[in-house]
């Protein structure tokens, strides 16, 4: 039985690694609720409230990480040396242009891409 909510939701994947198939690591609902592997209920991972990233349903006080452009900096920082950097589809640790991406979101969502990489990095 498919729940209403479920339908009327929009639901992302985020792949580790460059796997674009398979279990996910997280799935974001509505860009903004972050729950492990394909859950859909209980209390999220993280929220995601414009460009910065929270713990559990938390929406304001102290970030767990600030996406400025498309880097990642920890907390409320957003200068000096970011932790990954977003590109298309995957991110790099630190401000690599190259190399094996972390994660990767086959849609290239960028909300879906910025949790997914602090949770692989920080998790």
């Amino acid at each position: 039985m498919i729940l209403l909510t479920e339908l009327l939701s929009d639901y992302d994947r985020a792949f580790k690694g460059t796997a674009v198939a398979g279990s996910p690591l997280i799935t974001v609902v509505d860009n903004s609720r972050v729950f492990k592997g394909v859950a859909l209920s209980g209390s999220p991972l993280y929220t995601i409230r414009g460009n910065k990233l929270f713990k559990g349903i938390a929406v304001s006080g102290s970030p767990l990480a600030t996406l400025v452009g498309d880097l990642v900096f920890p907390g409320i920082q957003t200068a000096g040396a970011p932790i990954a950097r977003l590109k298309r589809t995957f991110s790099l640790a630190g401000v690599s242009f190259s190399g094996l991406p972390l994660v990767t979101v086959p849609s290239g969502n960028v909300s879906t891409l910025f949790a997914a990489t602090y949770y692989v990095l920080r998790g």
